[in-house]
């Protein structure tokens, strides 16, 4: 099995169209185009990322030999048969004493079976309205799926926050030496033509209660309507 074929395979594990699999990895959806149709190489970079954020066995994606996902962790420990994920309003309060996960906050739930029953931590949902993340491949309508574990490593990506009480599903690009936050939309899939919305100051008084960090999304499920 040649490299593009694995790749697309993978994605296709994932059901996923190129430009989605793109946003998941966090590559430009020529990158992906490009290593399918045999053009482009995968970096050592990409494929350490393929092998953490899918679970590919590592063997398997250099040789094409053995199995192509690892041992999950449902086959190492006993797991519920289901996660009914909680669904979050639009809103989502920054008061005093008023978490955003509370339950005046949660408007539904889905179940997560069918798609990772495998998934572990505090797993919420938010459905998006608009476009505004169109070019990452979540649709208005949308539901994305993010990780609100307190331990989690910030990386720039794609985070479910909330500013001045709303929350937002947009692109954040951390710079730590500026103590700064940056807030994109990304209406199409090249990431360098991403909108830059705003800017903030994590040093400017009221920040931590303008601002609620949720989570960072890793997954987003299309709803038939």
């Amino acid at each position: 099995m040649n490299a593009d074929e694995q790749i697309r395979a993978i994605r296709k594990s994932k059901g996923m169209t190129q430009q989605e699999f793109a946003a998941f990895m966090e590559v430009s959806s020529s990158s992906i185009a490009n290593i399918e149709n045999g053009t482009r190489e995968i970096s050592k970079a990409m494929m350490k990322s393929i092998v953490e954020k899918c679970g590919i066995n590592a063997h398997w994606l250099l040789t094409g030999e053995g199995e192509m996902f690892t041992k999950t962790e449902s086959e190492k420990t006993p797991c519920v048969k289901d996660v009914m994920v909680p669904v979050l309003s639009q809103k989502a309060s920054c008061g005093p004493g008023v978490e955003w996960n509370s339950e005046q906050n949660i408007t539904e739930y889905i179940s997560l079976a069918s798609l990772s029953p495998a998934l572990s931590g505090k797993v919420y949902g938010f459905r998006v309205a608009g476009t505004s993340m169109l070019g990452a491949g979540i649709k208005d309508g949308d539901i994305v799926i993010f990780d609100a574990s307190p331990d989690q490593n910030l990386t720039d990506g794609i985070y479910v926050f909330s500013l001045d009480g709303d929350a937002y599903c947009k692109r954040l690009e951390f710079d730590r030496l500026a103590n700064r936050i940056k807030i994109y939309s990304v209406r199409v899939a090249d990431l360098e033509k991403a909108e830059l919305l705003r800017t903030l100051d994590s040093t400017d008084a009221g920040f931590a209660e303008r601002f609620k960090l949720f989570g960072k999304v890793f997954s987003w499920v299309h709803l038939a309507k």
